[in-house]
Protein backbone atom coordinates (compact mmCIF):
# COMPACT_ATOMS: atom_id res chain seq x y z
CA UNK A 1 0.00 0.00 0.00
CA UNK A 2 1.10 3.48 -0.94
CA UNK A 3 1.39 6.59 1.30
CA UNK A 4 -1.22 8.55 -1.19
CA UNK A 5 -3.70 10.76 -1.23
CA UNK A 6 -5.63 8.20 -3.15
CA UNK A 7 -5.23 5.90 0.03
CA UNK A 8 -7.73 8.40 1.61
CA UNK A 9 -11.55 7.89 0.74
CA UNK A 10 -14.92 9.66 1.85
CA UNK A 11 -17.59 7.80 3.88
CA UNK A 12 -20.91 9.21 3.97
CA UNK A 13 -22.36 10.44 6.58
CA UNK A 14 -25.64 7.91 6.27
CA UNK A 15 -22.95 4.82 5.90
CA UNK A 16 -21.25 5.72 9.07
CA UNK A 17 -25.07 6.37 11.21
CA UNK A 18 -25.50 2.66 9.47
CA UNK A 19 -22.37 1.08 10.99
CA UNK A 20 -23.11 2.90 14.34
CA UNK A 21 -26.30 1.27 14.58
CA UNK A 22 -25.07 -2.02 12.89
CA UNK A 23 -24.12 -5.15 15.15
CA UNK A 24 -21.86 -6.62 12.08
CA UNK A 25 -20.52 -2.91 11.56
CA UNK A 26 -16.67 -3.26 10.37
CA UNK A 27 -14.43 -2.35 13.06
CA UNK A 28 -14.17 1.54 12.76
CA UNK A 29 -12.81 4.65 15.42
CA UNK A 30 -14.25 8.21 14.10
CA UNK A 31 -11.56 11.00 15.29
CA UNK A 32 -12.68 14.61 15.85
CA UNK A 33 -9.76 16.78 14.71
CA UNK A 34 -11.81 19.96 15.86
CA UNK A 35 -10.52 22.12 18.71
CA UNK A 36 -13.11 24.78 20.15
CA UNK A 37 -15.68 24.08 17.75
CA UNK A 38 -16.16 20.45 19.46
CA UNK A 39 -18.11 22.12 21.78
CA UNK A 40 -22.41 21.91 20.97
CA UNK A 41 -22.13 18.15 20.24
CA UNK A 42 -20.26 15.14 18.64
CA UNK A 43 -20.10 11.97 17.48
CA UNK A 44 -21.27 9.35 19.77
CA UNK A 45 -17.59 7.34 20.88
CA UNK A 46 -15.33 9.50 18.83
CA UNK A 47 -11.86 10.47 19.93
CA UNK A 48 -11.00 14.15 20.14
CA UNK A 49 -7.51 14.92 18.43
CA UNK A 50 -7.50 18.88 18.10
CA UNK A 51 -5.46 19.37 14.96
CA UNK A 52 -3.49 21.96 15.83
CA UNK A 53 -1.77 20.23 18.49
CA UNK A 54 -1.32 16.82 16.20
CA UNK A 55 0.18 19.22 13.36
CA UNK A 56 3.33 20.38 15.78
CA UNK A 57 3.14 17.38 18.31
CA UNK A 58 4.66 13.90 17.10
CA UNK A 59 4.22 12.40 20.53
CA UNK A 60 0.02 13.24 20.34
CA UNK A 61 -0.04 11.66 16.87
CA UNK A 62 1.64 8.72 18.39
CA UNK A 63 -0.70 8.70 21.44
CA UNK A 64 -3.46 8.61 19.20
CA UNK A 65 -1.95 6.06 16.52
CA UNK A 66 -1.08 3.76 19.85
CA UNK A 67 -4.77 4.09 20.58
CA UNK A 68 -5.97 3.28 17.63
CA UNK A 69 -3.53 0.25 17.41
CA UNK A 70 -4.83 -0.97 21.23
CA UNK A 71 -8.26 -1.11 19.68
CA UNK A 72 -7.32 -2.92 16.77
CA UNK A 73 -5.48 -5.78 18.94
CA UNK A 74 -8.10 -5.78 21.37
CA UNK A 75 -10.50 -7.08 18.74
CA UNK A 76 -8.32 -10.26 18.78
CA UNK A 77 -9.01 -10.84 15.12
CA UNK A 78 -7.16 -10.28 11.76
CA UNK A 79 -9.87 -7.36 11.29
CA UNK A 80 -8.24 -4.01 9.61
CA UNK A 81 -9.49 -0.92 11.42
CA UNK A 82 -11.41 1.97 9.55
CA UNK A 83 -10.25 5.37 10.85
CA UNK A 84 -12.29 8.32 10.27
CA UNK A 85 -11.69 11.77 10.79
CA UNK A 86 -13.23 15.31 9.95
CA UNK A 87 -13.54 18.30 11.43
CA UNK A 88 -16.36 21.05 11.39
CA UNK A 89 -16.36 20.55 7.07
CA UNK A 90 -14.03 17.60 6.23
CA UNK A 91 -12.29 20.50 3.93
CA UNK A 92 -9.13 21.31 5.62
CA UNK A 93 -8.00 19.68 9.27
CA UNK A 94 -9.97 16.09 9.09
CA UNK A 95 -7.98 15.29 5.70
CA UNK A 96 -4.95 16.79 6.82
CA UNK A 97 -4.99 14.88 9.59
CA UNK A 98 -6.07 11.57 8.05
CA UNK A 99 -2.76 12.09 5.57
CA UNK A 100 -0.64 12.94 8.46
CA UNK A 101 -1.88 9.44 10.28
CA UNK A 102 -1.25 7.72 6.76
CA UNK A 103 2.47 8.63 6.88
CA UNK A 104 2.44 8.20 10.48
CA UNK A 105 1.91 4.40 10.19
CA UNK A 106 4.40 1.89 9.90
CA UNK A 107 5.00 -0.02 6.72
CA UNK A 108 3.87 -2.70 8.56
CA UNK A 109 1.20 -1.51 9.75
CA UNK A 110 -0.37 0.13 6.50
CA UNK A 111 -2.15 -2.79 5.74
CA UNK A 112 -4.34 -2.96 9.27
CA UNK A 113 -6.25 0.60 8.76
CA UNK A 114 -7.92 1.98 6.11
CA UNK A 115 -8.48 5.68 6.36
CA UNK A 116 -11.45 7.79 5.50
CA UNK A 117 -12.63 11.47 5.83
CA UNK A 118 -16.28 11.85 6.76
CA UNK A 119 -17.71 13.68 3.78
CA UNK A 120 -19.59 17.31 5.48
CA UNK A 121 -17.94 17.15 8.51
CA UNK A 122 -19.61 17.46 11.88
CA UNK A 123 -21.81 20.45 9.56
CA UNK A 124 -23.45 18.24 7.60
CA UNK A 125 -23.63 15.26 10.37
CA UNK A 126 -25.61 17.29 12.69
CA UNK A 127 -28.02 18.14 10.01
CA UNK A 128 -28.49 14.67 9.59
CA UNK A 129 -28.05 13.50 12.86
CA UNK A 130 -28.02 16.27 15.85
CA UNK A 131 -30.84 15.67 17.34
CA UNK A 132 -30.42 11.43 17.16
CA UNK A 133 -29.05 10.54 20.60
CA UNK A 134 -27.89 7.27 19.49
CA UNK A 135 -25.84 8.59 16.92
CA UNK A 136 -24.44 11.97 18.91
CA UNK A 137 -23.67 13.32 22.10
CA UNK A 138 -23.81 16.47 24.45
CA UNK A 139 -25.54 18.29 21.00
CA UNK A 140 -26.78 21.81 21.63
CA UNK A 141 -28.86 22.66 18.53
CA UNK A 142 -28.90 26.65 19.37
CA UNK A 143 -25.15 26.14 18.54
CA UNK A 144 -26.13 25.01 15.23
CA UNK A 145 -28.86 26.75 14.14
CA UNK A 146 -28.09 29.33 11.10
Amino acid sequence: MSRSIANIQYLEAKNLAHWMKSADAPLFQVIDVRGSDYVGGHIKGCWNYPYRRLKVDDGYMEEMYKALNKKLEDTGSDRSLNAIFHCAQSQQRGPAAAMKLLRFLPDDKLSNFKIWVLRGGFNHWQDQYGEDQELTEDYEPDIWSW
